[in-house]
């Protein structure tokens, strides 16, 4: 019977492979996948994750790190890619903007009797939406602050106003 180590490996492997079309194999009859605004069923999931891979052909999965039981597994990761296609959101589409981002991704996936029962993807659709350059309507349009690491201390100046 496959664990949760082997069923998570197989479907990233899959997912970069561009072989999703067999993904539902992987899922209990009544599992699901779940992400911001989207849960699908199995058999759904090869062309939900193919507008992903349609939106980022470059696609690439970082894994930063994981915790494992024999009922399921938590992977954090990095995401990297290139839009240059169209991009499909529970807000609606957008076009390519060209732009090459990362966005973290944390997937809780629950096992049972050898198959994926549940599988919840957690991102910031905000952060995403960002990261593309765009904005959504009625949010603020200010730009998002540097998340790096500051060469001095922190709060060494004072605010400052920002025009709309």
């Amino acid at each position: 019977m496959r664990g949760a180590d082997q069923l998570v490996e197989q479907q990233y492997a899959m997912l970069l492979r561009r072989d999703v079309a067999r993904l539902p194999d992987l899922y209990a009859r009544d599992g699901y996948y779940a992400m911001p605004g989207v849960t699908v069923r199995p058999v759904e999931l090869p062309a939900l994750l193919r507008t992903w891979t349609g939106a980022f052909p470059d696609l690439r999965v970082d894994v930063l790190g994981s915790v494992r039981t024999a009922g399921g597994a938590a992977v954090e990761q990095r995401l990297t890619g290139t839009h240059t296609g169209v991009l499909h959101t529970p807000f609606g589409t957008v076009a390519p903007t060209g732009r090459t981002v990362s966005w973290e991704v944390v997937d809780m996936v629950r096992v049972r009797r050898g198959r994926i029962a549940a599988w919840r993807s957690y991102f910031d659709w905000g952060q995403l939406i960002a990261l593309l350059g765009l904005h959504v309507a009625g949010l603020s349009r200010q730009q998002a602050p540097d998340r790096s690491l500051p060469d001095e201390p922190a709060f060494t100046a004072a605010p400052q106003a920002v025009a709309a």
